[in-house]
């Protein structure tokens, strides 16, 4: 960032800036005759004194430019006349134009225009609308200047932040890290909007108020110098006396901003600390340094509140005190003749557009010294002693060569309390090769990758690629080379398949043709606009992939890439699985959905091929489902919408009056009774946490106190229509939730089935109109949109009680959709998973196979794992590590382990104690051993 707000403003706007300046210069002249206009209304008009002398011609603007003496002492004179009297004083001529040379040249005279004759009233609409028709013209200008300042200000502003976004992305890893989010993103976001804000008036502002000002008092001047003088004293009195107060507010101002800053980042600190505060109990402690914060800021508020409106009131006096001077003053020498009427009200109506623009000027100096403040602050923050190359570096580097070795020589690293966490460390890594780097954790193996992943560059020494340093990279450069796994495996918000493909998405797109948008399309005007403001001109929409990194040829194979990259991290299991509960969304057609209604009869008729019928009770339409719930066998659908889901079925008005027709209220009520009996006898004395209640989940731990006091209350009146309205629906939810296989016990008999049944098409065919949208009745021959591939594959429920169902079940399931080459399709809808704010829907060792693939698919050179096993567990990582090898055979890994023992088979094991390296291949280990 440049140190100079106005440099900075300047070179990239001066072109907006000298097109604004010129509006303002054409403005003055129309600025000047709205000023002389009733002067003339209240003189020539009213008065009447343009309607005294025959032929007398006066002029509405008069600019005369008269030479010295010595120089002939000529005249140029530019008029526009407004009246010439005529038959008797009756008329008088209004708008006339003429253009007179001076005398040394002949004081010749062009009339251009005649004018028009008026008599005294229509003189004097005449000259009323003259004056309507400058105040319409000035307003224009003031709506034109203020619109394109205003323009001008977002368009800097946007460029203002994308380059402090741009800077902030090329800050060394450990000058990033020690940042705070919360400050930063309240730097770029809020911080700068002062700024922009100032930047469209920075060179316009003082321009366009000094002409308002400065025309204003010249007229008075002009008028009567005397009451110039007074005003102009007020107003050097305000321009000095004022900025001078204001300076104890622009430094409460800082300080408020200091403030602001401070709480902000402290709040973001409490925000990601959230979970240990509330493990530990600190949640009143940091509210209460939150509460001390926010005092501190309410009192430099409140100081700053006091003074800024004293400095207000100050100005207010002043202003007013001219208004005085020339109502008294000038009123005296209106009555002593040394001024005439009109004069009097000319002075006084230029004075009232005279303390604004003063005002605003003020304003605009305070302005100026706060948003330089801001500016400077900003600047320096985002001012670090050393940047990383920029992306689009002045002159590219050829990469280096395969075989190039990476140099290291004289390396060293200090912590802040100066330890050394290497000490002149100098070797050389062959290319290709694996090379394990182990100790324990902490040690110099763990720089020592950080750095070669360029993680780390607050080193002393050389580390080279080749012959190439490997700090002047650029990140695009590097990153065509090298990819870096950490222990911390920190995704973006976002699919799996957007978190994966994040590695590949470095080639700029082409900007095409942009000819053939027309002038009209929002993607022109877009793009334009984007150039204006120095951001860039492709969006983040278009396809940045890099598919030569992949090696692939197209986006119609980046499937490939992504299978082969999540295979070797070990994540396809995982996927498949988010794919299964996943749901296609309304962009797949009917045609594509029934791939998998097909693959549901194939799983029916292998499961009946192989005599395991028996292991899933299929939904069908005719048959009570003893698998599913006894709420889910009355629905027989999948809820959509939030009216009908399980935990609240029992308090929708129309299921129960369904229930209430089938004379199944009480009966469902009396089957609640006997599952709240039994989880109260059975679950007594248990833990929450006891797997038990996994079980009979229908019945959740938190609810046995409620449920003991209804069959308490049930025992003692005998009865359950004695129960209140709420206990009665807990019960009627309870006997919704029963599941005969599960809960065992003997509560569904035929009779029973048959009921529900009959409820079952009570409730389908009385569905009210808008219930239609709440759920997706089961179709053994239609996909269920709102249920998971999963489900719509099996459509049914595996058989409680039976060894090893679901494994059986599923096994020919995955056989089927493997057959009919749906396996793709599942995948490519698990990698849509969203994997949350840094993942946290995912499992850590899943995070990290996630990484481990992001990493892996642009086909690096070299590739660096700095504790990247910690997510697993030893027999995990060992075939994790395999694979990863096989991978990248033939060319460089360089990973951290523990011990030496887990390294066999790599090309070069370097053996760290502390910050030396105490052995450097497997050949010296071996003979030490």
């Amino acid at each position: 960032m440049d140190p100079s707000l106005f440099r900075y403003i300047w070179r990239h706007s001066r072109g907006e800036q000298i097109f604004l300046l010129l509006v303002i210069l054409v403005s003055l002249p129309f600025n000047w005759i709205a000023l002389e206009i009733p002067k003339r209304i209240v003189n020539d008009a009213i008065q009447g004194d343009a309607f005294k002398v025959a032929g007398q011609a006066m002029s509405l603007i008069d600019w005369t430019a008269y030479l010295p003496d010595y120089l002939g002492g000529g005249r140029w004179k530019i008029l526009v006349e407004h009246g010439a009297t005529s038959h008797a004083n009756q008329t008088a001529r209004l708008f006339a134009w003429s253009i007179s040379l001076p005398s040394y040249l002949g004081g010749y005279t062009w009339k251009i225009f005649d004018g028009i004759e008026f008599t005294r009233l229509p003189y004097l609409i005449a000259l009323s609308c003259w004056f309507l028709v400058m105040v319409l013209i000035n307003g224009a200008f003031k709506y034109v200047i203020n619109i394109r300042k205003g323009i001008l200000g977002e368009r800097m502003l946007r460029r203002m932040r994308f380059d402090l976004f741009a800077i902030l992305m090329r800050f060394r890893p450990e000058d990033i890290a020690p940042l705070k989010p919360a400050e930063v993103a309240g730097m770029i976001k809020d911080e700068v909007d002062p700024i922009g804000g100032f930047i469209g008036d920075a060179f316009i502002q003082p321009v366009f108020l000094l002409s308002q000002a400065g025309t204003a008092l010249v007229f008075i001047l002009v008028q009567s110098p005397s009451m110039g003088l007074a005003a102009l004293a007020v107003v050097l009195v305000q321009a000095i006396v004022i900025p001078y107060l204001r300076r104890e507010q622009i430094r409460l101002g800082r300080m408020r901003q200091l403030a602001s800053r401070q709480l902000a980042g402290r709040i973001g600190e409490a925000v990601e600390t959230a979970p240990a505060l509330h493990t530990f109990g600190a949640t009143r402690y940091v509210e209460a340094d939150i509460g001390d914060r926010l005092g501190g800021l309410y009192q430099i508020r409140t100081t700053l509140f006091k003074r800024k409106f004293a400095v207000k009131f100050l100005n207010n006096l002043l202003a007013q005190i001219t208004p005085f001077m020339f109502f008294a003053v000038g009123g005296y020498f209106a009555l002593a003749g040394s001024v005439n009427i009109g004069q009097l009200v000319a002075v006084i109506n230029a004075y009232k557009d005279l303390p604004p623009p003063i005002n605003d000027l003020i304003l605009w100096d305070q302005q100026r010294q706060d948003v330089q403040v801001k500016y400077e602050q900003v600047s320096a923050q985002f001012s670090p002693d050393r940047l990383l190359p920029d992306f689009e570096p002045a002159h590219k580097q050829d990469l280096p060569p395969s075989d190039a070795p990476i140099q290291l020589t004289s390396v060293s690293v200090q912590d802040a309390r100066g330890v050394p966490l290497l000490d002149r460390l100098s070797l050389q890594l062959e290319r290709p090769s694996h090379v394990a780097l182990t100790g324990a954790v902490g040690t110099g193996r763990d720089i020592l990758a950080r750095i070669i992943g360029r993680q780390y560059l607050a080193y002393q020494g050389s580390v080279k690629i080749g012959e190439a340093e490997i700090s002047t990279f650029s990140d695009v450069e590097l990153s065509q080379i090298l990819s870096f796994v950490g222990s911390d495996s920190h995704l973006s918000p976002g699919s799996i398949r957007d978190n994966i493909l994040f590695a590949a998405k470095r080639r700029p797109p082409s900007l095409g043709d942009i000819s053939v948008l027309v002038s009209d399309n929002e993607q022109y005007r877009a793009f334009v606009e984007s150039r204006r403001s120095g951001n860039p001109l492709v969006t983040a929409n278009a396809d940045w992939i890099d598919y030569r990194a992949l090696g692939v040829e197209g986006p119609d194979q980046v499937y490939e890439a992504l299978h082969r990259a999540l295979e070797v991290a070990g994540a396809l299991p995982d996927i498949n699985r988010f794919g299964v509960r996943g749901r296609f969304d309304d962009s797949y057609g009917d045609e594509f959905l029934e791939l998998f209604v097909h693959a549901r009869h194939v799983v029916r008729e292998r499961l009946a091929e192989k005599g395991m019928s028996h292991l899933v009770d299929s939904f069908d339409p005719r048959l009570y489902n003893a698998g599913a719930s006894v709420g889910e066998n009355l629905l027989f659908g999948v809820p959509k919408g939030k009216r009908l889901r399980m935990d609240t079925l029992q308090r929708d008005i129309f299921v129960r009056s369904i229930l209430e027709a089938e004379a199944l209220m009480e009966p469902l009520i009396d089957l609640g009774l006997h599952m709240a009996e039994m989880a109260v006898e059975t679950f007594a004395g248990l833990p929450p946490e006891h797997p038990v209640f996994e079980r009979y989940s229908a019945i959740r731990p938190e609810d046995l106190p409620r449920f003991q006091e209804i069959v308490d209350s049930v025992h003692a009146r005998g009865t359950t229509r004695a129960l209140s309205a709420s206990a009665r629906t807990r019960l009627l939810g309870a006997g919704l939730a029963y599941i005969e296989p599960r809960h065992r016990l003997g509560l569904v008999d035929e009779a029973f089935s048959r009921r529900v049944l009959r409820a079952r098409q009570s409730f389908r065919d009385h569905l009210p109109s808008h219930y239609s949208d709440e759920i997706e009745f089961y179709d053994p021959d239609r996909y269920m949109r709102a249920a998971p591939v999963g489900d719509n594959i099996l459509f049914g429920r595996i058989s409680y009680g039976i060894a090893n169902a679901p494994e059986r079940v599923y096994a020919v399931a995955r056989g089927v959709v493997k057959e009919l080459d749906l396996e793709r399709h599942i995948l490519a809808l698990g990698m849509e998973f969203e994997v949350g704010k840094g993942g946290w829907q995912l499992q850590p060792a899943q995070r990290a196979r996630v990484a481990i693939a992001r990493a892996l698919i642009a086909n690096p050179q070299i590739l660096v794992m700095e504790n990247a096993f910690l997510a697993f567990t030893p027999a995990e990582a060992e075939g994790l590590l395999a694979s990863i090898r096989q991978a990248m055979k033939g060319r460089t890994l360089i990973a951290t382990l523990a011990e030496s023992e887990e390294a066999e088979g790599f090309d070069r094991i370097v053996q760290f104690e502390g910050a030396r390296i105490v052995s450097r291949d497997v050949v010296e280990l071996a003979r030490s051993a």
